[in-house]
């Protein structure tokens, strides 16, 4: 309508029939609703404003009433969802939407509630979905808004997967694993690192502080701090936190840890720790493994040392090798051969190992020396290193010539043990027939009447004694012990041994001189042995000058050692002297520098076995050109010796006592039987032991001389068979032989103790041996 000014105004109209006046008519009333239809038009224009937003929001809105009705659904939601005209048609799970509604009734709004949905296409996907409760034209409406965040979902399950496997791998490792943030403060640890800190694991959750962790271990003394150094303590671990640090602890109990501290991006840092006891335990046991064998080294005797193969550098010396080597930089420096090292160095490198390798090595002082080489060839941090054992053969070198001296020896005594046993057999060959000359030629002396016959029986007689001298003589050295010892005189030995060589001496141009001394302490010993000593001695220097065309002397001197009083005797010659090839070989028996045939090679040999029986020595000292002096040294005697007994000229009278004589040798025999007749014996002679044995049953006798060697009963069964058959007998027995120096009748004089006298005989000893064996009786 228009106003009166002409503006257009709205106007509502109504109307109603009516009578007016009594006539119908027409009541109208009009109402001015400008400012509502300005109002509308508002709300109109607000409405298509807000739909048109609505319809351009790219996220899914609707309007839909509580009961499911939809009132208002913009592109996107129609997108989304389709055109379902119900709202619960959306939903996967119905009861969904009646928990919305719930939540909406009584709080009035909800976000990001998720719940599963049907796309336009009927596919499911994840919504999040959030809602308000408005009052919409007189009524409740629920306006929501959509999301989908499927991809959202998916994100999140992949980050807890990657979340999972990361906290799996962290509690799977076998070191102890936390991570601090920025502010010192755990944000997790794996159940290994809880294990480690076993003692303070009930402060050990997310949020605690690192420092007051730490003061906690401290003052639970899971470490070894004392109570007042805490404070200290955490002020260094405080620089563990700002920087990467590698350290190792160990905690009271004894347990080693390896902790590693690595900041993080955000400021933060990561603590890793590594159980490295059993490792801390390997490590000690072989330092202590190793500090054993250092000290079993540096205690050991033996040489040991370490040493490159390339180069020869000395990497190890144990202090026998220092005291055996010097303190050397090299190998190289040891060998006193070079080519002999590179010999030992190709076998080492060719078969990895050496064994006894011998070679001259020098020593500390630069002197040589011989020793064996065994070795190893290892690999010592990655080099080629040779362990070896030097064996200093110094010792057995000479301990082999010591071994090759005693062998020498060995073999000299055993050629003299030869020599013995063949002069044994020799001597016993002789005594009978020399014992029958012997006592024939004195018998003959003493009963002839004729001055001639006289005079060559005497002659017999020392010719005979002579040779029962040699005889014993051979018998003495072969048994090592003097047969006759007594005091001696030296000068006696002299005047001896010059009876036999003087005019010999004197006949080859040689002059023979004296230097003795007077008053010289007397010898004891045998006086036939000794000069037979000097005899050999002053014949090998007269064979010494023979060719010799320089001067032509022999002394011989006597004296006293200044040191130790024993008695010397001396024997210089002027002749060549003896090379030193020879010169050890001196007194082995049997050699000899002289031609087949001049010499037997006994002599020397024969004087150092006879010296050495008389407790002396025998040296050599010679030159070559210049002559050699044999030096006899033999200890003075302190001997007193008394004389008992019946003389030798006056023998006691023997008249009426019978004698019964065993012996296989007649003439020895007959001889015997003659000497004791003449002394008033009544001799019976037994030409056998069982001829004796059957003399012992008719009757007894005041003495039994037997000889020891006979065929079938010896002198051995004769006396077993007396002392079990005839006891009273055995202490009248005794023994007449020429056989002393058999083990066996040594063995066997020594066991029974009885009296013998060794052939050769002389007539005057065999009367005052019986005389003796009479006078004992008594």
């Amino acid at each position: 309508m228009q106003r009166e000014d002409g503006s257009n105004v709205w106007c509502s109209t109504n109307w109603r029939r009516s009578v007016f006046r009594s006539r119908p008519s027409l009541v109208i009333g009009v109402l001015d609703i400008t400012e509502r239809k300005k109002a509308e038009a508002a709300e109109r224009e607000a409405t298509s404003l807000m739909q048109r937003v609505l319809d351009a929001c790219p996220s899914p809105t609707r309007m839909s009433t509580i009961e499911g009705e939809t009132l208002y659904a913009n592109p996107a939601s129609r997108e989304l969802y389709g055109d379902r005209p119900h709202i619960a048609d959306y939903y996967v799970n119905p009861a969904d939407r009646e928990i919305l509604v719930s939540t909406l009734l009584d709080k009035g709004s909800i976000d990001d509630f998720r719940v599963r949905q049907y796309c336009s296409d009927d596919t499911i996907f994840w919504g999040s979905l959030s809602a308000r409760l408005i009052d919409f034209q007189g009524k409740k409406v629920i306006v929501s808004n959509a999301t989908n965040i499927n991809a959202m979902i998916m994100a999140q399950q992949q980050t807890r997967q990657a979340n999972n496997r990361l906290t799996d791998a962290i509690e799977s490792l076998a070191e102890g694993f936390a991570l601090y943030d920025k502010d010192d403060c755990l944000v997790l640890a794996n159940s290994q690192y809880r294990k480690m800190h076993a003692i303070c694991a009930d402060v050990l959750v997310p949020g605690v502080n690192w420092f007051d962790f730490l003061r906690v271990t401290a003052e639970r003394s899971q470490f070894r701090v004392p109570g007042d150094k805490i404070d200290e303590w955490l002020a260094e671990r405080a620089r563990d936190r700002r920087e990467y640090r590698q350290q190792e602890f160990q905690h009271a109990d004894g347990g080693w840890f390896f902790v590693s501290n690595s900041p993080t991006r955000e400021g933060g840092f990561v603590v890793t720790r590594l159980d490295i006891t059993e490792r801390k335990r390997a490590e000690l046991a072989a330092k202590e493994a190793d500090d054993l064998v250092r000290r079993v080294l540096e205690a050991s005797p033996v040489s040991i040392q370490m040493t490159r193969a390339h180069d020869g550098k000395q990497l190890y010396s144990s202090p026998a090798t220092t005291r055996l080597l010097g303190d050397v930089v090299g190998a190289l420096d040891h060998f006193a051969s070079q080519a002999h090292r590179d010999e030992y160095i190709e076998r080492l490198l060719r078969d990895g190992a050496v064994d006894e390798f011998e070679t001259q090595l020098k020593r500390s002082d630069g002197q040589t020396f011989w020793c064996s080489i065994s070795s190893r060839l290892i690999d010592f941090h990655g080099e080629q290193v040779i362990v070896s054992h030097t064996h200093d053969l110094s010792d057995r070198i000479e301990l082999q010539k010591q071994v090759e001296h005693q062998r020498e020896k060995l073999h000299q005594n055993e050629k003299l043990s030869a020599l013995g046993g063949l002069l044994a057999g020799v001597a016993h060959e002789l005594n009978n027939p020399l014992s029958v000359v012997l006592g024939m030629s004195l018998t003959l002396k003493e009963t002839s009447v004729d001055a001639k016959t006289v005079e060559r029986a005497d002659k017999i007689s020392k010719a005979a004694e002579r040779c029962a001298r040699i005889v014993k003589t051979f018998l003495a050295m072969a048994r090592q012990q003097p047969t006759r010892a007594t005091n001696v005189s030296i000068d006696e030995v002299v005047s001896a041994a010059l009876e036999v060589v003087n005019y010999s001496i004197r006949s080859s141009d040689i002059q023979l001189m004296f230097d003795l001394e007077p008053d010289l302490p007397a010898i004891w010993g045998d006086p036939d042995q000794l000069s037979q000593v000097l005899i050999n001695l002053l014949v090998n220097a007269e064979h010494a000058l023979h060719h010799w065309e320089g001067p032509r002397k022999i002394l011989v001197s006597t004296g006293r050692h200044p040191e130790c009083g024993n008695i010397t005797l001396s024997v210089t010659d002027t002749g060549p002297g003896i090379s030193e090839e020879i010169l050890p070989r001196i007194f082995e028996p049997f050699f000899t520098t002289k031609e087949v045939g001049a010499g037997t090679g006994i002599g020397l040999s024969f004087c150092h076995r006879i010296i050495q029986a008389h407790q002396g020595t025998i040296e050599v000292e010679t030159m070559p050109g210049g002559g050699s002096t044999f030096v006899v040294s033999l200890p003075a005697s302190d001997r007193f010796v008394e004389t008992s007994g019946p003389s030798d000229d006056e023998p006691e009278n023997s008249a009426g006592l019978s004698c019964l004589v065993v012996d296989d040798e007649r003439e020895v025999a007959d001889l015997i039987a003659e000497v004791l007749m003449r002394d008033g014996f009544t001799v019976v002679v037994a030409r056998s032991g069982e001829e004796a044995l059957t003399q012992l049953r008719k009757r007894t006798f005041a003495v039994i001389l037997s000889d020891l060697k006979m065929p079938s009963m010896d002198g051995r069964r004769l006396y077993n068979y007396i002392a079990d058959y005839h006891p009273a007998e055995v202490d009248r027995l005794a023994f007449l032989t020429g056989d002393t120096i058999s083990p066996d009748a040594q063995v066997f004089l020594r066991a029974t103790k009885r009296p013998y006298l060794e052939k050769p005989v002389k007539p005057i000893e065999l009367r005052r041996f019986v005389s003796g064996l009479v006078v004992r009786q008594a």
